[in-house]
């Protein structure tokens, strides 16, 4: 589902070259319930070019979360990213900040605006080689997203995020996907996530098609003790 408002301005930021691409994710997500207001969640997402097949990115996020009231979650994370350029793999190093609302709304629906903080740290391709030089980016990542649950065991979710540099327009990412609950705490999950986002050195932007699957896992270790 792509919302008005930043649709419309993709038209606005279009630049005479707009490459085509599209692509899958493949993402394990594990959810581990420390205490009644402490969770800490594991990523690792495996993102791949289709047609022909081909590393995009594998990037993993670590993040504790502390759920401050029923409504309000707040979070600190790290992230290590290995993106494909001129067939190398180009490291990057973040470190986050995140907060996320949680809206009951009528109809079985939840409203989630999240604002996330990222200090980002992408280390320097010259040519085909790696060197020592490491690049500081500060970018803000604003997120709303749309649940609806059906029943017990299926949720469908959209979602927008508008990402920016403190310079200039990173990304957006407009997304729609549905969830299944499978038993004992696992969870599957398929959507379609469409990316516009600039290229590197404002070479023009990328058009990206994904499809993304996500496979959950949620422990508790109180339930443990």
């Amino acid at each position: 589902m792509k919302f008005l408002p930043l649709f419309l301005l993709l038209p606005l930021l279009a630049p005479a070259q707009t490459v085509h691409q599209q692509g899958y994710w493949v993402r394990a997500f594990l959810r581990t319930r420390l205490s009644e207001r402490l969770t800490f969640h594991s990523e690792f997402d495996e993102r791949r070019f289709a047609w022909p097949d081909g590393q995009w990115q594998f990037i993993t996020h670590q993040h504790l979360h502390y759920r401050v009231s029923p409504t309000w979650d707040t979070a600190l994370g790290g992230t290590l990213s290995w993106q494909s350029q001129n067939g190398v793999a180009v490291p990057e190093r973040r470190i986050f900040e995140e907060a996320t609302a949680t809206l009951p709304l009528p109809g079985r629906l939840r409203l989630m605006p999240r604002l996330r903080v990222e200090q980002r740290w992408l280390r320097q391709l010259a040519g085909t080689d790696l060197t020592d030089e490491w690049q500081y980016k500060l970018r803000f990542r604003t997120r709303l997203q749309l649940d609806y649950h059906l029943n017990p065991t299926w949720k469908f979710r959209v979602s927008d995020e508008l990402m920016l540099n403190t310079d200039s327009f990173d990304q957006n990412r407009l997304y729609a996907g549905a969830e299944r609950q499978l038993g004992a705490g696992w969870a599957a999950e398929l959507g379609y996530l469409f990316i516009y986002q600039r290229r590197a050195n404002n070479a023009g932007y990328n058009d990206r098609d994904v499809l993304r699957f996500t496979l959950f896992k949620d422990i508790s270790v109180l339930a443990a003790r």
